[in-house]
């Protein structure tokens, strides 16, 4: 597979990803209106409580089934029965795991939250038909991409059609959940034209239990600091602040889905030349990864920084008025995830090194519920933030620690530092308009206008310097559209 195919692929995936912020960007102003901090913050802890039994029910699929497929892509009949015993073990822990949510609501979740949490059913079987492991795989980003944007497409619009109350958070759940639901149904037509069913033992689904437990505690580590928290918000402080840190956090997910956008994509291509021994592309890869992945994260977290207090009153409403400053805060995780993620799906897992990545997240997750205790009781939804802040990069820096010697981590750190002090400079600008003009909508439109066009620039001048590869294509196409002027 050529170099056009992996940035073709990449260029799909942060396309979708790109929408997916929209999608909620649009829709967010309308349902923190519509419901409420108290009714957002319902909707986010029994989405949290879901995503619980619907990690369960996965394992390390994700990550496991994704690198399993992509070993054996080019050979038919093992690709059919790797996914064959892939599946067959999803089925049961899925199956399992939906078992147990509807004992839980049974028992408990019914008399909390109502037909809120029944609302949350599609949302574990969705994980009965996950099969997205496979396309990622398979490198087949192209159709996944089409498929997911019309249905967030359809989603958007049936949120402003059908919720219109603070009651209507059933509503709300619902139409969220389906929309995952009929994402995972709308594979399998495709799916089973590419593969057939194998007869196959249990011992052959058995095998795939050891591995998928192992990263299934990166994944318990890592839902500790992006799920729990909202659990423990409403137990330590509010179902209101609840919603307060579910409206500050969309702001990171908004960012961080476009970084793991492009790892989604070079997780299967960077095992693929693993495992056909072409070490150094993935070292090219890798090093281009850092620096421009990198330049991006510092762009965005520095901008959302600069601008969250003005933000948050224009876009969200005054009511939510407390996430500006928690969004300035969390904008630091996106650096932190930003170089983690790189160092996950291009170096640690290609290369079989789980048990670093695994450390790294349980080391992250012990960071956050300790910084949950301490200041989630007195700052509510800001001391979550820290929380999530400091769990990011504690996974960041274990991981960095342990390959150190591997890898020219000091190097790519110091040919970053200037486009951090461009960052610092674009935040320093955003604060300085932002305090001179108030808060108003003319205000966060003058910010992001001078923000972006200053690091624009000073980033420019900076590639231009370095005479790097990908600014002087960028460059010469400019110039050769232009006449050379």
């Amino acid at each position: 597979m050529k170099q056009n195919r992996v940035w073709s692929n990449v260029i799909y995936n942060i396309g979708y990803h790109i929408l997916i912020l929209i999608v909620p960007f649009v829709t967010a102003p309308y349902v923190s209106r519509v419901l409420h901090p108290e009714g957002l913050g319902t909707y986010s802890v029994t989405t949290a409580i879901a995503k619980y039994f619907w990690m369960f029910g996965l394992l390390g699929m994700a990550n496991y089934g994704n690198r399993r497929i992509a070993a054996v892509r080019d050979d038919t009949q093992r690709l059919s029965l790797e996914f064959t015993g892939l599946f067959c073990f999803q089925l049961l822990t899925s199956l399992l795991s939906t078992a147990l949510f509807l004992g839980y609501t049974a028992l408990f979740g019914f008399a909390h939250y109502g037909i809120v949490i029944l609302c949350q059913l599609p949302y574990l079987l969705s994980a009965v038909f996950e099969v997205s492991w496979f396309f990622s795989g398979t490198e087949q980003f192209r159709f996944m991409v089409i498929k997911n944007s019309i249905i967030k497409l359809l989603t958007m619009g049936a949120v402003f059609l059908f919720v219109k109350t603070r009651e209507h958070v059933w509503i709300y759940v619902l139409i969220n959940t389906l929309s995952l639901l009929a994402g995972q149904l709308t594979l399998w037509p495709v799916l089973l034209k590419q593969i057939r069913f194998c007869k196959i033992s249990f011992a052959q689904v058995k095998q795939h239990l050891r591995p998928n437990l192992v990263l299934m505690v990166s994944v318990i580590a890592v839902s500790i600091y992006v799920m729990m928290d909202k659990i423990m918000i409403e137990w330590l402080s509010s179902r209101a602040q609840v919603g307060f840190y579910e409206n500050t956090e969309k702001m990171l997910n908004m960012s961080t889905g476009i970084v793991g956008a492009i790892g989604t994509v070079m997780l299967p291509r960077m095992t693929y030349l693993m495992s056909n021994e072409q070490h150094g592309k993935s070292q090219l890869y890798l090093s281009k990864s850092l620096r421009y992945i990198m330049t991006f994260a510092i762009a965005v977290g520095c901008g959302i920084a600069g601008v969250g207090r003005e933000f948050a009153v224009v876009y969200f409403g005054p009511e939510y008025a407390l996430c500006g400053p928690a969004i300035a805060i969390i904008s630091l995780a996106l650096l932190f995830y930003s170089w983690e993620n790189i160092l996950k799906t291009q170096y640690l897992l290609p290369h079989a090194r789980d048990s670093v990545y695994v450390k790294g997240t349980v080391a992250a997750a012990v960071c956050n519920l300790v910084l949950n205790f301490l200041f989630i009781p007195r700052l509510g939804a800001i001391g979550a933030v820290i929380g999530t802040v400091g769990a990011q990069a504690a996974a960041a820096v274990y991981e960095s620690l342990r390959i150190r010697k591997e890898l020219p981590l000091g190097r790519y750190l110091k040919d970053l530092a200037p486009v951090a002090g461009m960052g610092a400079l674009m935040f320093g600008l955003c604060r300085w308009i932002g305090a001179g003009l108030g808060c108003a909508p003319f205000t966060l439109l003058v910010q992001v206008a001078a923000g972006g066009l200053l690091f624009l620039v000073l980033c420019g001048l900076y590639y231009g310097y370095k005479k790097d590869e990908l600014f002087m294509k960028l460059w010469q196409k400019i110039r050769s559209r232009t006449g050379g002027r």
